[in-house]
């Protein structure tokens, strides 16, 4: 017991920075509102408390199914100081999902942002029975069971309860040890359902100090906006974990829409994304300047053009000649200075994607402008990062080298496998993916990669099928593909989004049950699957089907667009294997243009 934790660290923090700022977050009668480091710590205190009055014991699970806010911290916090196993769920779930991860990891309390998740909870709650409480974040009415309570409510609570039992706050933090698990983290897998990741404290502290060496951000000095899911790892490790390990201050973005406003206000000092986030970005400067007067844009296309030149070159181990700098610095104070300060970053000291491949020319045009993007790499398993390009030796095109104290390696069959403090304990209730995961003392990431001679990473393949949408979700495509073949009339299913805003599909038909429904509808030609593929009556019976589908997945995973092609896949174009088995990647390159076409 004891020893280099998440919840030692943070009260040492929580002592260190007293009044000092922690957080900031939106308040509609004061703009910004301030929480401090000493009420942070009061707050997780009377969490806690306020968990073991309920009856959660150490390692319970504690679930969290909200948006970023305050309170997401809190909970968290306190839910690791009572000495349970937080686990995050993401807030776009459906109630079936919410209820597969509640389920699977016993969870005794489930905190939620307001009554729209109250509603999935309570949807799915005869189907928990190990579940105690469901807790608002808000104010909210207390059940007449005394199911639902507030975070207010909790907290008294927890402070009453504190004040009757004394020392036990001190002995449940202090109850866990580094290899602990801290928090499990439910990650979709290429099939079947979500597996949880365990991380222990000592991945997350272990990773945070990695990440500093390559940072190198001051304690007490750094700033970051939380807006991406705090239950995705980047974001946890980012905005919540760091904070606790360096004392960041953290500013809760209103939401998704006002995070462009919300960046300038906050003028973060280190700034991760995903891809998309970048492209809109890039999108809305390119925009702006298509609207300049003639002379002013083609004074600013020229010198961004100069610009990535010279980034180029620089990539490549040149040094630009000096008439090529000629008129840089003038471009940098009266054209790139002000960019970056419309959108926030004139503080910002790193820039950092990942969650999903982004395309080279958007890093090099940030680099351009003195936005030196990095690219990072890793996944759940890992506690976030596995690779992380550094500041002052980025390498565009590439993942960088691994973070200090992590080991990669390639495999004989390509294959990226990682060694470190970063690796997780395993997955919660399920040896056998544990055991294929790590055997031999490696993680086996299921993506395919190559080093070059200067340990900078490349992936260059994905061994699994495993979707990252541009958003950075990730989706198991085969468990959306059979669903939708549960339907009569559907062949084959084949989803696609890598890399996309959004995921699509292409659908066969079944001959026969085409027939026999044309036959029972009186419809003429039910034999020509070409035609009835686009009948009104079919598209009409797809559509019906992929509906039914979303419902139950989350919005990121739902299919906003799909096709029906003329005919089934066919085993002598090497669309499907002699078992039947689709072959994605064949079929992703021979409809290109269908694929495309919905996404025009």
């Amino acid at each position: 017991m004891g020893g280099d934790t998440i919840t030692s660290r943070f009260h040492r923090q929580v002592e260190r920075s007293g009044d000092a700022v922690a957080m900031r977050y939106r308040d509609e009668a004061t703009e910004w509102a301030d929480i401090t480091w000493t009420e942070y710590g009061r707050a997780a205190r009377e969490v806690a408390c306020g968990l073991a009055s309920l009856g959660v014991d150490v390692d319970d699970a504690v679930c969290i199914l909200s948006r970023n806010r305050p309170e997401w911290h809190e909970a968290d916090l306190g839910g690791l100081c009572a000495g349970a196993r937080t686990v995050p769920i993401y807030a776009t779930n459906s109630p079936n999902q919410v209820a597969y991860i509640a389920q699977h990891s016993g969870a005794r309390v489930m905190f939620v942002d307001g009554e729209n998740q109250l509603r999935k909870v309570e949807k799915v709650r005869q189907e928990l029975p190990d579940l105690l409480h469901a807790v608002v974040m808000d104010d909210y009415p207390e059940s007449a069971d005394g199911f639902v309570l507030s975070l207010p409510a909790l907290r008294e609570r927890g402070a009453a309860f504190d004040a009757e039992h004394r020392g036990e706050y001190e002995r449940r933090r202090q109850t866990a040890s580094p290899e602990d698990v801290a928090t499990i983290v439910y990650t979709s897998g290429t099939t079947g359902p979500p597996k949880g990741a365990m991380l222990t404290h000592s991945n997350v502290i272990w990773t945070c100090g990695s990440l500093l060496q390559v940072f190198q951000e001051e304690e007490g000095t750094g700033r970051r906006l939380s807006y991406l899911p705090l239950s995705h790892i980047a974001e946890r490790i980012t905005s919540e974990m760091q904070q606790v390990y360096i004392g960041c201050q953290v500013w809760f973005a209103e939401s998704l829409d006002t995070v462009a406003r919300d960046l300038v206000e906050c003028k973060p000092t280190a700034f991760f994304a995903v891809p998309r986030v970048w492209e809109k970005f890039h999108a809305g400067i390119m925009g702006k300047l298509a609207q300049a007067p003639l002379e002013q844009r083609q004074t600013a296309e020229g010198a961004i053009a100069i610009s990535t030149a010279v980034v180029e070159m620089r990539q490549d181990g040149d040094e630009p000649i000096p008439e090529m700098l000629h008129g840089l610095e003038e471009a940098e104070e009266r054209l790139f200075k002000p960019v970056r300060a419309a959108l926030g970053f004139d503080r910002c000291e790193f820039f950092v994607t990942g969650a999903a491949p982004i395309n080279p020319e958007i890093i090099k045009f940030f680099h351009a402008i003195g936005i030196p993007i990095a690219e990072v790499y890793g996944q759940t398993e890992g506690t976030g990062p596995t690779s992380l390009n550094p500041k002052e030796r980025i390498k565009i095109g590439s993942v960088g080298p691994a973070i200090p104290g992590v080991e990669v390696r390639i495999a004989e069959d390509g294959e990226i496998l990682v060694r470190g403090g970063n690796v997780f304990k395993g997955y919660f209730n399920n040896p056998a993916a544990t055991e294929e995961m790590l055997e031999g003392g490696w993680m086996h990431t299921g993506d395919v990669g190559e080093l070059d001679q200067d340990g900078y990473l490349r992936i260059t393949d994905r061994k699994k099928d495993l979707i990252i949408t541009a958003q950075g979700k990730n989706v198991a495509p085969q468990e959306l593909e059979t669903q939708l073949k549960y339907h009569p009339l559907i062949s084959q299913a084949v989803v696609v989004g890598d890399r996309r805003p959004y995921l699509v599909a292409l659908v066969t038909l079944d001959g026969e049950a085409v027939a026999k429904f044309a036959a029972e509808r009186g419809l003429e030609g039910g034999d020509d699957l070409a035609a009835m593929a686009s009948h009104p009556d079919v598209e009409q019976a797809v559509a019906g089907a992929v509906e039914a589908v979303n419902s139950d997945f989350s919005r990121a995973e739902q299919l906003k667009k799909w096709k029906i092609l003329h005919r089934d896949f066919l085993q002598e174009e090497d669309e499907i294997t002699p078992t039947l088995k689709v072959r994605r990647r064949a079929i992703i390159q021979r409809y290109d243009a269908e694929i495309e076409s919905l996404y025009a």
